[in-house]
């Protein structure tokens, strides 16, 4: 049952092409959401998906070297369906 789920992700995330790479894996697994720089340095995703674990994994395997994540917390929220994956400014 899909569910959303609230990431935010620390580390090396901004100017690094995090949020370009997480869309295009987004993209690439059929998930919905959206991925947002946010003014202290991490990066917020928020995202319907099944399975936590298998999202962070993915996450934590985006095929970038610059990308370096220190730490993935997140919390579920009250379903909203969401039609696309995007970019948040």
């Amino acid at each position: 049952m899909k569910q959303t789920v609230k990431f935010i992700i620390k580390g090396k995330v901004q100017g690094v092409g995090f949020r370009w790479s997480t869309k295009t894996w987004a993209d690439k697994i059929n998930v919905k959401g959206y991925v947002q720089n946010l003014s202290e340095g991490s990066v917020k995703i928020v995202a319907n998906i099944e399975d936590v674990n298998n999202f962070i994994n993915g996450i934590k395997s985006l095929n970038n070297p610059f990308i370096n994540i220190s730490n993935i917390d997140y919390t579920l929220l009250n379903y909203k369906e969401y039609k696309t994956f995007s970019i948040k400014i």
